[in-house]
This record gives structure tokens, C-alpha cells and sequence, in this order.
């Protein structure tokens, strides 16, 4: 049992699958990144440069998720990262609707 009466998560049953797991959501956030960059250069719009930020702290965030021993326990001080990634995006998507009109 873990703190608060809650269950902890099972953990996958082959070990290399959470590396495997991890490896390929960075791949996929780099790929949208490079994207949004390509996007951000061509047209200059903010929006597309919050969501190349966005991306790219995802792709590191999770990358550095791959150094830890026991990725998927969760830990505290990359939530508040992941967190405050959306936040950024969400406040770049709200600027971009109510402020550029």
C-alpha cells in the first residue's frame, strides 16, 4: 500500500518495455517540435513557437524520465515541469484568441 490507502501501480511485466515506451514518446514529441519550428519559421506566429516550447519540454522531460530507475512511480518535481509546460500553452493559446483580435 502506498501513502493514503492507495495502491501502487503494477508494474509492467517485461522491464525494457517502460525504456522502449519512454524512448518512443520522446521520439514523437521531438517530431511534432521540429514541425511546429518548421511551422513557427514560415509563418512567425507565436502560437506555433509556444507549442515548439511545449514539445521540446515534453521530449526532455521524458527523456530525463529514462534516467531513473523506476519511471513509472511518478515523480514530483517532473509533474510540476509537465505541469507548468501546459500551463504555458494553454496561457499562449488563450493570448492568442483574446488579445490578437
Amino acid at each position: 500500500m502506498n501513502y493514503a490507502g492507495m495502491e501502487q501501480l503494477a508494474p509492467l511485466a517485461h522491464p525494457l518495455l517502460d525504456v522502449f515506451l519512454l524512448g518512443f514518446i520522446v521520439a514523437c514529441s521531438l517530431t511534432a517540435m521540429v514541425f511546429f519550428l518548421r511551422f513557427w519559421k514560415s509563418t512567425r506566429d507565436p502560437l506555433f513557437l509556444a507549442f515548439t516550447l511545449f514539445f521540446a519540454i515534453q521530449a526532455l522531460n521524458y527523456g530525463a524520465l529514462l534516467a531513473v530507475n523506476h519511471p513509472n512511480e511518478g515523480n514530483f518535481p517532473q509533474t510540476i515541469i509537465r505541469f507548468i509546460a501546459v500551463l504555458g500553452l494553454l496561457a499562449a493559446i488563450v493570448w492568442k484568441n483574446v488579445f490578437e483580435r
